[in-house]
């Protein structure tokens, strides 16, 4: 995992990874943007700090241009969901887990049909992550797409 997937899976601002590893911001800045690669000092700060989900291979790329493609196309869906997902929670305080949950439910069914879930909607606002996860699993979508609803339902009981 790259260090920008990272902190945006995260919802963590660049400010904040900056001060938690002690790097400064715009050094930072140049290894999430692929500028520079980490010193040995703190490529070590950031593979501790993101537990090893960043690691030294993750600032090499050895991808083609069909990979690049793939990943542009990825990020613009990515992003598109990240904004539906927005739009559907509105003001809603929920949890970063549960609302990745919801991106990724919005990446695979879009937007119109995640706002059908009016149950798991109210169940999110009411910061009942678990009652939302059931409803997830007792939808119509949970029942065509078992293993994926569970996973998802898995990542949102956590959430509590």
């Amino acid at each position: 995992m790259t260090l920008k997937e990272y902190l945006h899976s995260f919802n963590i601002t660049h400010e904040e990874f900056s001060r938690e590893v002690d790097i400064p911001y715009t050094t930072l800045s140049k290894y999430i943007y692929g500028k520079r690669i980490p010193s040995r000092t703190y490529m070590k700060r950031i593979n501790e700090h993101t537990k090893g989900a960043v690691s030294a291979n993750d600032f090499y790329s050895t991808a083609s241009n069909e990979d690049w493609e793939w990943r542009i196309t990825y990020e613009r869906d990515f992003s598109q969901a990240t904004d539906d997902a927005k739009k559907i929670l509105g003001d809603m305080d929920v949890h970063p887990l549960a609302f990745s949950v919801v991106v990724e439910m919005v990446s695979q069914m879009g937007m119109e049909s995640v706002s059908e879930f009016k149950n798991f909607l109210d169940a999110l606002a009411e910061g009942n992550y678990d009652k939302a996860a059931q409803e997830m699993r007792d939808s119509r979508w949970g029942k065509q797409t078992p293993k994926i609803a569970d996973t998802l339902a898995k990542k949102m009981s956590s959430a509590s």
